[in-house]
């Protein structure tokens, strides 16, 4: 009897013991405190090796440009700033694609004195990754700009034709990520355009006199259900206000000096900007121009089964959804004698959302002159075009006549 009692007060005295004494996390095979503790500088020699052993039983080969943004971190850490973003750049110039060292970059390069000489370096690594277009740009006539703006590295890059004529550093949405509603300080990612300037005496001091318009959310953004508005490529009030990365509520921000430079190329509703978290070098595309060739030939011969079979089920126009159109340009299409469409001077964007392997979404524009034996007309054609159960199907179509 006094054996049991005993038994149970020292069994309250190990529990309580157990309850306050120090945590062993090796004893309790507990990874993440040992990191945490690796983390803040307090790993003990045992801790630090156990890390190591479970990272080197993953067998993963690490990149060189990893390698590299692991000792940038661990410098950036250490308070050596100029250090870590010569790692950080050395790993962009190994991997010029999606890279995390990009993010901390920008991050970074707010904090050092005398900034402007690693901007030159990732400005030359941008430029020589830029020279030739990337694959999202299908096709741009010679003398038509197009602007295309790489949050990952706060670039805005500028094309004519297929020829990129400048780049520009810029500033987007203190949140790195897509814009879904208002008020989450993100930059949308997508294709727009320029929908009108507004006029200087109109703008507060703080967008510093310059301010053009996106079309946001476009088509594809208002079926994904996406909110907010008031998306602008605009100036500041604030020098170097392009130069202070991640920074805006939600628009593009450039250089005043580089903004009256670039307003120069733009043509309300005429000219497309494709905003991307990264802007893919290496994406399958699919023959978005035999795409929009079948489409012009099926109108012209008034194959109507198969001019209707190239819209999306999700189709919208002013009249209605996807079977108010089939009605519409059944009676329209079969009651014409003959007709002839001329597709012109095409533009042609890809978009791919955030890193997806993927295109998303195309838009399309292109002058379009239609005749029949009743009516002409010749105006601009914008499509946007969707990869539907496997095939391209038309999500939207404007157009606004010349003159």
């Amino acid at each position: 009897m006094v054996r049991g009692k005993l038994g149970k007060i020292l069994g309250i005295f190990l529990a309580v013991s157990v309850a306050f004494s120090e945590d062993h996390p090796l004893e309790k095979g507990d990874p993440i405190k040992p990191f945490l503790k690796f983390w803040e500088g307090k790993a003990s020699k045992e801790e630090i090796q156990f890390l190591k052993a479970l990272f080197d039983l993953q067998k993963i080969e690490v990149p060189a440009y990893m390698h590299l943004f692991a000792e940038g971190v661990f410098l950036e850490k250490k308070g050596d700033l100029k250090g870590a973003l010569e790692r950080y750049l050395a790993s962009i110039k190994e991997k010029p694609s999606y890279n995390p060292s990009y993010f901390r970059f920008n991050f970074l390069i707010r904090k050092v004195e005398d900034p402007q000489p690693f901007r030159e370096r990732i400005e030359k690594i941008l430029r020589d990754r830029f020279k030739n277009p990337p694959p999202v740009i299908v096709e741009n006539p010679p003398e038509k700009y197009l602007f295309l703006v790489e949050k990952m590295s706060q670039y805005m890059f500028v094309y004519k034709g297929k020829e990129l004529e400048a780049m520009y550093p810029v500033t987007t949405g203190r949140d790195w990520e897509d814009k879904w509603r208002e008020g989450d300080k993100r930059t949308p990612e997508g294709i727009y355009y320029f929908t009108e300037f507004i006029p200087p005496h109109k703008l507060p001091k703080m967008y510093g006199g310059i301010a053009v318009v996106l079309n946001y959310p476009n088509p594809v953004d208002k079926l994904l259900g996406k909110g907010g508005s008031g998306i602008w490529l605009h100036g500041s009030d604030e020098e170097n206000r392009n130069q202070i990365p991640f920074s805006t509520r939600g628009c593009v921000v450039a250089d005043n000096r580089d903004l009256r430079e670039i307003v120069k190329k733009i043509v309300p509703e005429n000219t497309l900007i494709a905003v991307f978290k990264e802007i893919p070098t290496n994406i399958p595309i699919d023959d978005v121009k035999a795409f929009l060739k079948e489409w012009e030939k099926a109108w012209e011969n008034k194959d109507f089964e198969r001019y209707i079979s190239l819209y999306s089920k999700k189709f919208t126009w002013k009249g209605g959804g996807i079977k108010a159109w089939e009605r519409y340009k059944r009676r329209v299409i079969l009651g014409k004698k003959w007709i002839e469409v001329e597709i012109e001077k095409p533009t042609i964007v890809a978009f791919r959302r955030g890193l997806s392997p993927e295109v998303e979404y195309y838009v399309a524009e292109f002058r379009q002159v239609y005749r029949s034996d009743t009516y002409k007309d010749v105006g601009f054609k914008r499509l946007y075009i969707v990869n539907e159960d496997g095939e391209l199907k038309i999500l939207k179509e404007e157009f606004r006549r010349e003159g």
